[in-house]
């Protein structure tokens, strides 16, 4: 889930202790033992090993500020100093509320310090007991409830669909693949993913793509485009449009590559929004399909990518290089 605040941009990655361990320390080591006294042997826990974590990333691959989930409880949000009151905690706590509704969370719990009550109000949570001191602080209890975000209405009836949306287009050519990749973009609004083995610039590498790109990933505050790269070298040696696009929009549009030691049943494809799907059978010799109505294909395959993405990590290299 990614935001950009009055030009300020801020990336929220979703993350564990055993990938980013580092990174999350130190942020909690500067705001909650140097800043507020809070002992170390007190900050740093067993949960932090297996609870769920994420990271506000800005420009210049910096981190600004952590939190982290156990069970239904947020805790441990931290902001660095310098990067306080530019929206860094709301987008925070967004992606977390965000998560927890996916995960069929009812109700999400934190303790405030009772001086950062109205930030919590202000997203939605309510004060449920009284003021109790810990470590040393003041603190207050606080919920929110997750109902609101389920809608209780039936589902609507099934969108009438055009055949011609419905019919499975053979590819035998780099050409035929690039003409597909532009047509699924065009008919995507929100979401599109990428999953590939080095970003084929014979697909992925033209104006026109890396255009539609743009338009999507700038349309809507939600719009969200991931790429999740097998091998990323030759994206941190030569130029490539949709790098650029990447680096120009970090704040819309993530790169991740691919853990190594994960088997995939699938070599290459690109789904947009929750329906329209490029795929590459044979990448080798540019054998595959587009089909722009393919819901049932298209959901199936979005999970195993999320469970991918998951498991993988942004590319630093890719990130910081200068085009």
């Amino acid at each position: 889930m990614e935001e950009s605040l009055d030009f300020f941009p801020i990336a929220v990655e979703q993350t564990n202790w055993q990938t980013a361990g580092d990174t999350l320390a130190n942020i909690r080591q500067q705001v909650f033992v140097r800043e507020q006294g809070v002992p170390a042997d007190e900050e740093f826990d067993a949960a932090d090993t297996t609870a769920s974590h994420w990271l506000a990333w800005g420009d210049g691959d910096t981190a600004m500020g952590c939190a982290r989930l156990v069970g239904n409880k947020i805790g441990r949000m931290a902001v660095l100093e310098r990067y306080r009151q530019r929206g860094v905690g709301s987008a925070l706590l967004r992606a977390i509320v965000a998560f927890a509704v996916k995960q069929g969370i009812k109700e999400l719990v934190l303790d405030a310090q009772t001086h950062a009550l109205d930030f919590y109000q202000g997203v939605g949570f309510t004060v449920t007991g009284d003021e109790f001191m810990d470590v040393g602080i003041p603190h207050r209890p606080m919920a929110m409830d997750l109902a609101r975000f389920t809608s209780q209405r039936p589902p609507p009836s099934p969108p009438r669909v055009d055949d011609k949306l419905r019919e499975r287009q053979i590819l035998t050519s780099p050409e035929g693949f690039a003409a597909a990749a532009l047509d699924l973009v065009a008919h995507s609004s929100r979401n599109l993913r990428i999953f590939s083995e080095l970003l084929d610039p014979l697909v992925y590498d033209s104006d026109d793509f890396c255009r539609g790109v743009f338009e999507l990933a700038t349309s809507h505050p939600n719009a969200r485009v991931m790429l999740l790269v097998k091998d990323t070298l030759n994206l941190s040696r030569h130029f490539h449009r949709l790098v650029e696009t990447y680096r120009k929009l970090s704040s819309h549009i993530e790169l991740r590559r691919l853990n190594t030691e994960i088997e995939t049943a699938h070599r290459e494809f690109m789904t947009g929004d929750g329906s329209a799907l490029l795929y590459f059978q044979n990448p080798d010799r540019y054998l595959g399909y587009l089909q722009l109505y393919a819901p049932v294909e298209v959901k199936n395959i979005n999970v195993e990518f999320d469970l991918l993405w998951n498991h993988s990590e942004p590319d630093r290299q890719v990130r910081q290089l200068h085009i």
